[in-house]
């Protein structure tokens, strides 16, 4: 009797296989991390500037959403007397445009946490954006008093996301811990909010693969997934793996009496000198650490 001839790759012990799927989080996380840019890099030459940002909850609010997001953007019209910041606080405020100061605008701590820039523009793609977001902020006001919900939404990040889908030439990836960042009503599908990818969502289960996003898989509005740039681990209420570089601390912090919101929507972030020359458009959010 002949036996049967065995081809392709070597088998793998099965033990060896279970300790490399366990391994590989730490081996992830021991990579060096990707900074993160701060508001205080933003431009100061543009005449326009639109900033997606992201910050966590601040440690006054219940201890469940001290880990989650809260996600806004601000807007530089013509000069620096004229910043905005589009925002949803809370059930009692619906959305928010209200004017600014410059040094808020670039201010790198807001409720005495890191503020993390997501991503910029200027110039006349931020002008082109600005003028939409202000119909697109007004559309989406009945929505939010109406039927505001911090968990599962729609909530601050619901709001962000919105408006990302609503305005061209807006995108950005939104932090994995942003609860509501996915809220599709019933069922939703379309763009991711980088608009690299497509997602579809419903209340307790969605899915998203995108070329910023990676693969992420939503339950119950929590965030699983990898991404490949950078490469990151994202699962709920915890940091990337690995983290983001530790900027530098600021040398006098200010407190931030600003309204604290009622809904969850950055990890700490820094700038590195050493970015790449960004499109004449866009000012890049993130740079290899050197």
């Amino acid at each position: 009797m002949t036996t049967p001839c065995r081809s392709g790759a070597p088998h793998l012990p099965r033990s060896l296989v279970l300790l490399t799927l366990l391994l590989s989080p730490l081996l992830l996380g021991s990579l060096p991390g990707c900074r993160v840019a701060r508001p205080s890099d933003l431009d100061r030459e543009s005449d326009w500037i639109v900033a997606v940002k992201t910050c966590r909850l601040p440690r006054s609010m219940p201890w469940y959403t001290q880990r989650a997001e809260h996600t806004w953007i601000d807007v530089k019209r013509g000069d620096e007397e004229s910043w905005q910041r589009f925002e949803v606080l809370g059930r009692l405020f619906g959305p928010r445009r209200q004017p600014i100061a410059s040094g808020d605008a670039r201010e790198d701590r807001r409720w005495r946490r890191d503020v993390e820039l997501l991503a910029a523009f200027r110039d006349e793609r931020a002008r082109a954006i600005a003028e939409r977001l202000e119909a697109a902020s007004t559309e989406l006001v009945y929505q939010y008093r109406a039927g505001y919900d911090a968990w599962p939404g729609p909530n601050s990040n619901t709001f962000v996301m919105q408006l990302v889908r609503r305005v061209d030439g807006l995108s950005a990836p939104l932090h994995h811990n942003a609860v509501g960042k996915d809220y599709p009503g019933w069922i939703d599908a379309g763009w991711t909010t980088s608009k690299t990818g497509v997602r579809i969502d419903t209340v307790p289960l969605g899915l998203a693969i995108g070329l910023r996003e990676g693969l992420e898989l939503h339950l119950l509005q929590l965030t699983f997934g990898v991404s490949l740039w950078p490469p990151r681990i994202k699962l709920p209420f915890l940091p990337a793996l690995p983290p983001p570089a530790s900027p530098a601390p600021p040398l006098a912090p200010p407190e931030d009496t600003h309204s604290v919101p009622a809904a969850a929507s950055s990890a700490p972030a820094a700038a590195s000198s050493t970015a790449e020359t960004p499109h004449p458009g866009v000012i890049r959010s993130r740079v290899r650490e050197p």
